[in-house]
């Protein structure tokens, strides 16, 4: 018998898991005090974060106030058991698009590449993760909108992106968008899902 709790995936707010801890080691009494069952196995749920952004604290730092807080609350004979995935899978791919379409709006470089939040960057959505979107091209910057290639406005990617002056078929990136990104991509307009190009190096 155990318990398990999920504090969502890419939680950054270390107090969240804390807390859920805390609330954890009180169940774990309460059962044990009216049923006399002793529960030994807890799941540490929620995909542990990565490092999309400069501000996101360490996964060293969160595994630190994990053990303190477990060591506190928990009896040796606890068995823990974790849902890293995200942070496991994150930065096994790296997404590549093509520049499909430009516009100014309002004064602001707009452009449409092939792939939005109906395909690999459907984490915006479900995670509300924002992927860098990153030149190729070098040269002076400006903010800049990326949208996705279908006909819906809420196919945003972002409304600041740093980028130079590019044209129809110059690519741009994403780093670190290996979870929940190609597995929950769509047709959605007839638009397929991006190829997937395995690189060992």
């Amino acid at each position: 018998e155990g318990l398990s709790f999920h504090v969502g995936s890419q939680c950054t707010n270390f107090d969240n898991y804390i807390q859920a801890l805390q609330i954890s080691a009180n169940i774990i009494r309460e059962v044990e005090d009216r049923t006399g069952r002793k529960i030994r196995i807890l799941d540490i749920g929620g995909g542990f974060p990565v490092k999309y952004h400069p501000g996101i604290r360490s996964i060293r730092t969160l595994a630190k106030k994990l053990n303190t807080e477990i060591k506190r609350l928990f009896p040796k004979d606890m068995q823990i058991l974790a849902e890293p995935g995200r942070f496991l899978v994150a930065n096994t791919c790296t997404l590549v698009a093509k520049v499909v379409g430009k516009a100014v709006r309002d004064g602001k470089p707009c452009y449409y590449i092939n792939d939005g939040v109906y395909h690999t960057y459907s984490g915006q959505v479900f995670d509300h993760v924002n992927y860098p979107v990153l030149p190729f091209k070098e040269g002076e910057t400006q903010i800049s909108a990326v949208f996705g290639p279908t006909c819906d406005a809420f196919d945003t990617i972002t409304l600041s992106a740093e980028l130079p002056d590019l044209d129809i078929g110059d690519l741009v990136y994403s780093e670190n968008i290996g979870a929940y990104s190609h597995a929950s991509s769509t047709y959605f307009n007839g638009f397929p899902p991006a190829k997937v190009v395995h690189i060992n190096k």
